[in-house]
């Protein structure tokens, strides 16, 4: 299940440089269903905090947009990924985590990616 904050993103991608931005939509969506897969998560929150992008959290507010829930970035060595998750009390959110990371960065091969994974809850 997927709890959106005030402000959530039905685009779970944000651009990256140097690819389509619907192509990246379609990564981001099938990383965010690889995530809501694992046992334990019970959320997944945009990826970058309101508190941390005032600007991006104002034009959401006036265009209606909302905001990523998995970031993506790429250069030319690596893909970054970026997800906030919820955590539930079935497991220990450090098996939760690894496991998600996991799963991402088994999808990504052969591509080198650098897996950001932050318990911004616990707890259903």
């Amino acid at each position: 299940m997927t709890e959106f904050l005030e402000a959530a993103n039905t685009s779970p991608a944000g651009g990256s440089p140097g690819g389509s931005a619907g192509a990246s939509t379609d990564l981001a969506e099938e990383l965010l269903g690889l995530v809501q897969a694992v046992d334990g998560v019970h959320s997944v929150y945009p990826a970058q905090p309101l508190w941390q992008s005032i600007a991006g959290a104002a034009l959401a507010a006036v265009t209606g947009e909302t905001l990523p829930l998995i970031g993506l970035t790429e250069t030319a060595e690596v893909l970054a990924v970026k997800v906030r998750i919820g955590v539930n009390a079935s497991r220990p959110a450090p098996a939760v985590t690894r496991e998600a990371a996991g799963a991402i960065r088994r999808h990504l091969l052969p591509r080198a990616a650098a897996v950001e994974i932050s318990v911004v809850k616990l707890g259903s």
